[in-house]
């Protein structure tokens, strides 16, 4: 009986410091791109500057969406690393298919820092850039 309260107990304690530190990231940020770089003439991508954004986070998975274009970008956090999130987003534009990965590292409930990896390609031409970016929480 002992040892089967002892594994109850370490089991628990095992998951409390996840459970501690799981923050919900809900609600609406300012992302400022703070370096970029644009390998696709006129595409118009990342220019430096603030744009809103959404966060919508519903136990480990997570949704980011720019305000004026409403393109999702979908993924999953981690609950051993509930600070790093990294989301993927796919769409149409421009004649062509631009496929981006974004990884975000939350300081605190406040604020981020983040980067993003992406390409464009029309199936025959391919081109990409990335960008670094700063995100401070406005309001749920």
């Amino acid at each position: 009986m002992k040892t089967g309260m002892v594994l109850i107990i370490l089991i628990m304690a095992q998951m409390l410091p996840a459970c501690a530190w799981t923050q919900d990231y809900s609600g609406q940020w300012l992302g400022t791109i703070t370096e970029s770089q644009n390998r696709c003439a006129d595409l118009g991508k990342a220019e430096p500057g603030d744009y809103k954004l959404t966060i919508v986070q519903k136990d480990d998975a997570i949704m980011l969406m720019e305000n004026v274009v409403q393109r999702p970008y979908r993924g999953i956090v981690d609950p051993k690393t509930p600070r790093n999130v990294h989301v993927i987003g796919a769409y149409n534009v421009d004649g062509g298919y631009v496929t981006e990965m974004v990884d975000i590292v939350f300081e605190n409930e406040r604020q981020g820092s983040g980067q993003s990896v992406w390409t464009w390609s029309d199936g025959y031409y391919q081109c990409g850039g990335r960008f670094k970016f700063e995100l401070t929480f406005i309001r749920e």
